[in-house]
């Protein structure tokens, strides 16, 4: 009887985390995306803003997959599984000393520093691109598989001059 019970169990959780359907997220949270050659899926990284329209200091940012593969509307989402979340696509983030700021690391790249912030009312990631501080907005990786990305390309807008940035990434290979 408790076998059947902890198969239920574990079944419940696993329709908890299957695909579900979101209204598009609202542009001001949107932080940036992340695509890959492997398909059409996009992971999204926006920051959870409270209905004051600040950015939530107890979880200042979700991710998300939008399964366009699934899905062209856009509307099928999946929330990152455990492997996701813990070694591929997670992140770190925590509230800069200044408290103008949360800092955040991919755990794919964690090689640059984010930061997340407000800025005229919309969510703001900015990074090194290039050498210059850019509003950061997509990476895309480059693989062969499911093995370490071959490179990855990032693009922004320069944050004092307007302009594109971009940058070519070669992650080392152990």
């Amino acid at each position: 009887m408790k076998y059947w019970k902890i198969v239920f169990a574990l079944a419940m959780v696993a329709a908890s985390s299957a695909a579900q359907v979101r209204p598009p997220n609202p542009e001001p949270a949107l932080l940036f995306y992340i695509e890959r050659t492997m398909n059409a899926n996009k992971l999204y990284y926006e920051a959870n803003l409270t209905p004051e329209g600040r950015i939530d200091p107890e979880d200042p940012v979700r991710a998300y997959w939008i399964m366009w593969a699934k899905d062209p509307s856009g509307r099928t989402t999946e929330d990152l599984n455990l492997i996701e979340r813990t070694k591929v696509y997670g992140f770190n983030i925590k509230p800069d000393p200044s408290g103008k700021h949360f800092n955040m690391t991919l755990k794919p790249f964690r090689e640059r520093l984010i930061k997340v912030y407000l800025k005229e009312g919309r969510a703001r990631a900015e990074m090194i691109i290039d050498g210059r501080p850019s509003y950061f907005h997509r990476m895309h990786i480059f693989s062969k598989g499911n093995t370490k990305p071959d490179s990855i390309k990032l693009y922004g807008t320069d944050v004092e001059l307007g302009t594109q940035t971009y940058e070519l990434f070669i992650p080392k290979k152990d």
